[in-house]
């Protein structure tokens, strides 16, 4: 199977960024309370062992036909001559348009696909995606990076793991879908807000109080509702961020069943279901989605 080996992106680390998305933008994300702890920590700023983020995790590959890898941050010294590639890029864990410390950035996606799009011997390319969605602001860069790729006439598809809510709406704007084993997850077609009510900390006595303009009668008033008890606001945002969702998914994936229950409403269904529901076409490790790439660029 392919190794990842290193980096070619320089990192974009905007932690200001990531916490005022935790606190206030919206997610299309699979199991929220999973990480509820970490975004916690983190907004505390107790430790998240965020380490060396370009050290960390798996980092984009070449490969060759014949099964060789390369990094792709150093592998022009030692690629072979006039041989066509395949660039593999990971996105794996929660995604974020920034740097975070337990997934990935999407603008570095972004910035990869788009540093060899336009190479010669560049003649197609793999999301390999394993997690649960993200953030909404992560989802357009790699979506754009996918149809300037699509454009320039060459191949672009997805090998997924777990693939959920904002990973799987990248995905389905690529040529193909192809779930890695008969455990893979993929849908979670869907959105919600999830609030952490921290106006009165029962342990310290302490309560944040927010006080806006009279002129700014509007502003986070959805947030403010809701942890009021008045959640129609907020869902009529999630509303139109997910009909946005839908109609992305439709267009990217004209074959899917979505009159099919759960499809459409959040349900999340192993490789073998989603295949048969049109979410993938079909199960398939990597080094054969390697080769059908070739395939598909020859």
């Amino acid at each position: 199977g392919v190794k990842y080996l290193c980096n070619m992106k320089k990192s974009y680390i905007d932690y200001r960024a990531l916490a005022m998305d935790i606190l206030r933008g919206q997610w299309l994300i699979q199991e929220t309370p999973a990480l509820r702890q970490a975004a916690r920590d983190f907004l505390n700023k107790r430790a998240v062992n965020f380490g060396d983020s370009s050290d960390e995790g798996p980092k984009a590959v070449l490969c060759t036909m014949k099964g060789d890898s390369y990094g792709a941050d150093t592998a022009s010294e030692n690629l072979p001559v006039q041989e066509n590639l395949v660039l593999i890029v990971p996105m794996h864990g929660v995604l974020t348009k920034y740097d975070n410390c337990i997934g990935c950035a999407t603008m570095e996606v972004a910035d990869t696909l788009e540093a060899f799009r336009d190479r010669e011997d560049i003649c197609g390319f793999i999301l390999d995606i394993d997690s649960p969605g993200g953030a909404v602001n992560a989802i357009m860069p790699v979506v754009e990076q996918i149809k300037k790729i699509q454009e320039a006439g060459k191949p672009i598809i997805a090998h997924v793991d777990q693939c959920c809510s904002a990973a799987y709406w990248i995905a389905s704007q690529t040529d193909a879908i192809f779930a890695d084993n008969i455990m893979s997850s993929l849908g979670s077609i869907g959105a919600y807000y999830s609030f952490i009510d921290d106006r009165e900390n029962k342990q310290t006595g302490e309560r944040v109080v927010d006080i806006y303009a009279p002129e700014s009668t509007e502003k986070n008033r959805s947030y403010r509702e809701a942890l009021d008890g008045k959640p129609e606001l907020a869902q009529k945002e999630l509303s139109e961020t997910v009909q946005k969702f839908i109609a992305a998914v439709k267009a990217g994936r004209p074959d899917i069943d979505a009159d099919a229950p759960g499809v459409m409403s959040g349900a999340v269904f192993e490789a073998a279901k989603a295949v048969d529901l049109g979410l993938a076409n079909a199960v398939m490790g990597i080094d054969s989605c390697i080769e059908n790439v070739f395939v598909r660029a020859n």
